[in-house]
């Protein structure tokens, strides 16, 4: 019984002892024999009152209100209505209206007759009514009564559906909640009364029911009832015609099983007169005796006829087809999974976890999985669960919980301890594997890495698992053509991912917290797509090779690099790198494309490039704690950059020998660029409002044309030395020279500049110069 239920019936136990121990003014009421009937009183009989009362059960605990209302009476005859209400604490709630009317035979016998309206809401939110037609015959010390059911026609509604097994095949079934017409006779008896003590009484009541609807596929509700009641009547300090009633009562049929109920109810006179002394005869307090009839318009959920669908696995869409149930009670489970003939194993956790100590080897062609899954019906959609969420726990460090084979799925379990959560392992080696599926799972405490496999082919996927906690990788697979979608990685010893090589497909995978990297590739050449790798110890994704495509990751506060790409033959693009401890990017050599990738608030530079022959364009760089673009020998195009607010230079140059165009170096804390030696075009650049100089070249050797240099804090160009072509550039408002040349061996000539606070041109000339000019420069040196 539920908390809420005991202290219900303990306010009322101890409600009762009160009343029943102050029995002093009960006793000077009392005398051996039965007042006299005086006509005189007959119209102050029958009061009206409100009953109060609880009903806890071992299905919910109901609370109730009746409330009894005399509309004509006389010596013998009393018409009245009878108001109920209740609800039910696990949802929904009825009200009941009835109209009945009672004669009383020579003050020996009543015989009664009533009706009644009712109006339920189900738990389902479905709502029901019926009519109830019922007729009673009452004496000191027997009754009889009966009751007729008799619900709207059609009443249905459709509720949730639920997967059953039917000839063998899990399948969807639909439901309908019906209300059931029927009817329910009882038959009591006086076991015990005590007149000093509040002319307390024991009744006992024994009684059956039956309850059925047209509904070929619904099941006949049909059982015994046992009722026992302790009665005490004209309470102290509650008045006259007050009373308090403590019972309980069983029922049982082959649809709900065996059903308990507490019975508490304090009945309350109503009116000015409730301290009148004055008592009823016995049979008269009968007449006022609370009508009893099923507490409910009964409603049961149904299957629809002709409503089986075939079960489809709700996310992976396959078809579930026969069934095999297993749970912890399995003799030898490990042996009945090897055994099992049929396409899906189910080990259901609704008998606890299941504790094993070999591995669980899925039989090839087969399906295995736990319970608390959803299915969808294959005509309509509609969805049901099956089974109870289920943990495994594998107690040898030695072996694999589930060995996963050729052409099997695995899915919707739990898994603690073992080798392996996971694994192709089979005691001495990795098997390779075709067309495996392998979803919903949760590995930890693995003694080696959650799930690992040697190699899975292109007909494979591991999606929606997690690892926590193992003392290898999340994941570990040596070659992998399989794809792997929406699987988290999460605090694991090692890396999160760990692939040697990958020929498949990874994307919307997480990898957290681990104790190294966050994914780790030795080789790629498939799509690496939409991945996030967060507060892992090293750098957040390490690939050592990449002939594929890596595009749209994220990599975010991890203690070293966001991305570290030793080679890169592939495309890297769109990626991000936020708040990284050391790059965000870092690349030992590139020799294909990276663009759009975004480098922001980094503790390192933006960007590294040891040897970089590819094309790099459109990526941005901003925030970082360093440079923004770092480069050691740029042999690839460069255009269209940006780099912003970094900590350092933006763009930080040893060599280029590669075209650089539409680049952008705006707000740096040091030089916009600062180049080491330039031996490729560079053109259209842009060098603004950077702390140091706009463009600083120590040497040039190819052509500069069109670019611009606005407003940086010292020189707008400062060039060491140039020995090529230096054309059509323009400086302004920079807060030093415009454009200084320490030596200059190559042609200057058409360029612009202005509004310097120092000179225009500076430097030492012996090359060729024509068409510069300039204006408003503070220091002048207007010309070159």
């Amino acid at each position: 019984m539920h908390e809420l239920q005991r202290q219900i019936v303990r306010c009322f136990l101890l409600l009762g002892c009160c009343l029943l121990c102050n029995t002093s003014v009960a006793q000077s009421q009392l005398q051996a024999g039965e007042p006299p009937f005086d006509s005189a009183y007959s119209n102050e009989l029958y009061r009206a009152y409100i009953a109060l009362g609880a009903r806890p059960s071992d299905e919910d605990i109901r609370l109730h209100t009746d409330m009894f209302i005399p509309l004509m009476s006389d010596d013998e005859n009393l018409l009245f209505a009878d108001i109920r209400g209740q609800f039910a604490d696990v949802g929904g709630g009825e009200g009941n209206a009835g109209l009945a009317f009672r004669h009383l035979f020579e003050d020996e016998w009543i015989w009664g007759v009533y009706g009644f309206y009712d109006l339920k809401q189900s738990g389902n939110g479905n709502w029901f009514s019926q009519g109830t037609l019922g007729t009673e015959l009452l004496s000191a010390h027997y009754e009889l009564r009966g009751n007729l059911y008799i619900p709207e026609s059609g009443a249905e509604e459709v509720i949730a559906p639920t997967a059953v097994i039917s000839n063998g095949n899990l399948v969807v079934q639909n439901n309908e909640e019906r209300a059931y017409h029927g009817f329910d006779l009882e038959a009591g008896a006086l076991l015990w009364r005590a007149q000093k003590w509040c002319d307390s009484e024991i009744r006992g009541f024994a009684g059956t029911y039956y309850f059925d609807t047209d509904s070929s596929s619904a099941r006949t509700v049909a059982g015994p009832r046992l009722r026992a009641e302790w009665r005490s009547y004209d309470l102290p300090w509650m008045g006259q015609d007050s009373r308090l009633t403590v019972g309980a009562q069983y029922q049982h049929d082959d649809v709900r099983g065996g059903q308990t109920a507490a019975i508490l109810t304090m009945r309350l006179p109503l009116g000015s007169d409730r301290g009148r002394t004055r008592r009823r005869t016995y049979m008269q307090r009968r007449m006022t005796d609370v009508i009893v009839r099923d507490i409910d318009v009964v409603t049961r959920p149904t299957p629809t006829p002709d409503g089986e669908e075939v079960a489809l696995h709700a996310e992976q869409n396959f078809a579930i087809g026969s069934v095999t149930m297993l749970d912890a009670d399995t003799d030898d489970l490990v042996a009945a999974v090897a055994a099992a003939t049929t396409d899906t194993i189910i080990i259901d956790g609704a008998a606890g976890e299941v504790i094993t100590t070999d591995s669980i080897i899925v039989p090839s062609g087969q399906n295995l999985l736990g319970g608390g899954f959803m299915v969808r019906g294959a005509a309509t959609g509609i969805i049901a669960t099956v089974g109870t969420p289920t943990q495994l726990y594998g107690s040898d460090e030695t072996q694999s919980v589930i060995v996963a084979s050729d052409n099997t799925r695995i899915g919707h379990f739990d898994i603690e301890g073992g080798l392996h959560g996971i694994s192709s392992y089979n005691g001495a080696t990795y098997d390779d594997l075709t067309n495996v599926q392998i979803f919903s799972n949760r590995v930890s405490v693995a003694d080696d890495s959650g799930f690992r496999f040697a190699a899975l082919d292109s007909a494979s996927s591991l999606s929606l698992n997690r690892a926590a906690w193992n003392s290898g990788s999340g994941f570990e697979i040596d070659d992998n053509n399989a794809t792997l979608t929406q699987n988290t990685s999460q605090d694991n010893a090692f890396s999160g991912f760990y692939l040697t090589s990958n020929d498949g497909t990874l994307s919307t995978n997480r990898a957290m917290e681990n104790g190294e990297y966050g994914f780790v590739i030795g080789a790629n050449y498939g799509d690496v797509t939409e991945n996030e790798a967060t507060e892992n110890r090293f750098a957040g994704f390490a690939v050592v090779y990449n002939e594929g495509l890596f595009s749209e990751n994220e990599s975010t506060d991890n203690a070293s690099e966001g991305f570290r790409i030793t080679t890169n033959n592939g495309t890297v693009s769109e990626n991000f790198a936020f708040d990284n401890f050391l790059d965000g990017f870092w690349f030992e050599d590139n020799y294909d494309t990276i663009s759009d990738n975004t480098s922001y608030e980094n503790y390192g530079n933006g960007f590294v490039f040891n040897d970089s022959s590819g094309s790099i364009v459109d990526n941005y760089s901003g925030r970082n704690s360093f440079a923004g673009f770092v480069f050691r020998n740029n042999f690839g195009d460069f255009n269209d950059n940006t780099s912003q607010q970094n900590g350092s230079d933006g763009f930080d140059f040893s060599n280029n020998a590669a075209t650089m165009t539409g680049n952008s170096a705006i707000e740096n804390t040091d030089d916009g660029y600062d180049f080491s030696g330039n031996y490729g075009t560079f053109s259209g650049n842009f060098a603004l409002s950077n702390l140091n100089d706009g463009f600083q070249f120590y040497r040039n050797d190819d052509q500069m044309t069109g670019n611009i240099a606005s407003d940086n804090l010292e020189d707008g160009f400062y060039f060491n030395q140039n020995n090529s072509l230096f054309d059509d550039n323009y400086a302004s408002g920079n807060y030093d020279d415009g454009i200084d040349m320490v030596e200059n061996f190559g042609t200057v000539s058409n360029n612009l500049s202005i509004e310097n606070l120092d000179e225009g041109y500076t430097g030492t000339n012996s090359g060729f110069t024509s068409n510069n000019t300039g204006y408003d420069n503070e220091g002048g040196g207007d010309t070159f």
